[in-house]
């Protein structure tokens, strides 16, 4: 019965958590959405011991609420986990730039320009998820000058909660893409002018200008999750006292 095969070398349980960690995060299971064991078991083609391995790892990361004898349910985007997630974000990333001024040269500039030109394509297609992937692969490229890929690693395992609030905004705001363009270009110059100070600088802008969009997020869609998980709660407990008093 084993199946899920995004990354066959993994283990079976790895592969359901990857799998429903990208669900949550790129928002097709949103905040709120009930997660049956046995519908997983039926979409993944896997028995139930990864699929509980997987939901009990996702709850320990705050990504699913698991009520006994309620349910399963993706959890709201946290404001809080979020802010955690930033703050780690920038405070590595930062030393990442520094590392990286160290290191720049004109193979590494190149790369930059290249990806830098890539996200000007998505940025005129109009669909605004399609610019997460080269944006991740402009910060991952910077680890990689640094000589530091393991730290981009560890910024990449603490930043879901992050990246749930980076989807929203630019599935809902595709203008704001342009300035997130602008802003990588302005880290590209400090690198290339060999200036820590700007280059830091300008990615502390960078990592930063996600809080101009980020309440606008929480009170949309943090509100709106916790109401639908009060009418499950609500629901449930309806459902326990018809069985408990039947008529």
């Amino acid at each position: 019965m084993e199946e899920v095969t995004d990354n066959p070398h993994a283990r079976l349980a790895d592969q359901v958590f990857d799998r429903l960690l990208q669900d949550i995060v790129v928002g097709a299971l949103p905040p709120g959405t009930p997660v049956s064991e046995l519908d997983l078991c039926d979409r993944l083609k896997v028995s139930r011991t990864p699929v509980r391995e997987a939901l009990i790892r996702l709850a320990e990361v705050s990504l699913v609420r698991i009520r006994p004898q309620r349910g399963t349910f993706v959890a709201p985007i946290s404001p809080s986990a979020f802010r955690n997630s930033q703050f780690i974000r920038e405070h590595l990333e930062c030393a990442l730039v520094a590392e990286a001024v160290r290191y720049i040269d004109s193979t590494s500039l190149r790369d930059l320009a290249d990806i830098l030109d890539r996200q000007e394509e998505v940025a005129r297609s109009g669909v605004g998820t399609d610019f997460y992937a080269p944006d991740e692969i402009f910060h991952r490229t910077i680890a990689r000058i640094a000589r530091r890929e393991e730290v981009w690693l560890q910024i990449r395992a603490t930043k879901v909660h992050f990246d749930r609030v980076r989807h929203l905004t630019l599935q809902e705001d595709v203008g704001h893409i342009p300035l997130l363009i602008e802003q990588h270009r302005e880290v590209y110059n400090g690198l290339a002018e060999c200036n820590e100070i700007q280059a830091v600088a300008a990615m502390r802008r960078h990592l930063r200008e996600i809080f101009r969009r980020a309440e606008g997020i929480f009170e949309r869609h943090v509100s709106d999750a916790e109401s639908e998980l009060g009418k499950v709660r609500r629901g449930n407990k309806t459902r326990e006292k018809r069985t408990e008093y039947p008529v």
